[in-house]
C-alpha cells in the first residue's frame, strides 16, 4: 500500500506541476508522438464533441472564466482530488439554482470550463510521460555501453581490467533492477490521460442530463 501511495503521489505530480507548457509546440508534438511510450493511442485532446451532447461550446472557451459562480464550481469539479461520487449533488445545484432561461447556457459554460482544465491536465500528463520515457531511454543507452565495456573486459586477463569487471557486475545488478522498477512505472504515468477521460465523460453526462 505503501508503495502504491507513493506511485499515485508521483503521478499526481507530473498533472499538477507547470513544467510544460499549456499549449505544445509542433516540434514537441513531433517528438512526444514519435516517443509516445503508452499502449493506449496518444490524443493531444478530447474533442468536445467525443463526450458532449449539448451546445456547441464554440466561442465560450474564455468566457467561463467571466462567470465566478461557473469559474468556481468548474475548477473544483476539474481540480485534482476532486471526490467525483459529488459531482451528482454538486451540479444538480447549480442547475436548481439557475434561472429557466440561463441554464442551458450556464451548464454549456461549466462543461467548457470543465474540459479546457482537463484537457490542459492530459497535456501537462502528456508532457511528464515524455520526458520520463526520454530519461529511460537515456538510461538503457548508458547501461548498453557499460554491457558493451563489460564484453570487453572479459578478454582482457589483467588484474585490473577483472577486478574493473566484477565491480561493473554488482553495479550492473542494481542498476538492471532499477531501471526494470523505472519502467514499469511508465505504465502507471500511462493510465493517467485514461483516467482524466474517464472523469472527464462522468462530468459531461452529468451536466447534460440537466440540460432543458
Amino acid at each position: 500500500m505503501g508503495r502504491l501511495k507513493a506511485i499515485n503521489q508521483l503521478i499526481t505530480a507530473f498533472v499538477v506541476t507547470g513544467s510544460v507548457t499549456s499549449s505544445l509546440q509542433a516540434e514537441d508534438m513531433k517528438q512526444l508522438i514519435t516517443n509516445w511510450p503508452c499502449e493506449q493511442a496518444f490524443v493531444e485532446a478530447v474533442p468536445a464533441a467525443v463526450v458532449w451532447g449539448g451546445p456547441s461550446i464554440a466561442g465560450m472557451e474564455q468566457e467561463w472564466q467571466k462567470d465566478k459562480t461557473v469559474e468556481a464550481l468548474a475548477r473544483q469539479l476539474a481540480s485534482v482530488d476532486y471526490e467525483i461520487d459529488r459531482a451528482e449533488k454538486d451540479i444538480a445545484e447549480f442547475a436548481d439554482s439557475q434561472k429557466a432561461a440561463e441554464k442551458d447556457r450556464k451548464l454549456t459554460l461549466l462543461f467548457t470550463g470543465v474540459i479546457t482544465q482537463l484537457n490542459e491536465q492530459r497535456q501537462k500528463a502528456h508532457g511528464g510521460i515524455i520526458r520520463y520515457a526520454d530519461g529511460q531511454a537515456k538510461r538503457a543507452n548508458q547501461l548498453s555501453e557499460e554491457l558493451d565495456e563489460m564484453v570487453r573486459l572479459q578478454d582482457d586477463n589483467s588484474a585490473e581490467a577483472q577486478q574493473r569487471l566484477a565491480m561493473m557486475q554488482q553495479e550492473m545488478e542494481i542498476k538492471q533492477r532499477m531501471f526494470d522498477e523505472r519502467e514499469s512505472f511508465i505504465q502507471h504515468l500511462c493510465t493517467r490521460p485514461r483516467l482524466i477521460e474517464e472523469k472527464l465523460g462522468v462530468l459531461a453526462r452529468t451536466i447534460a442530463y440537466y440540460l432543458e
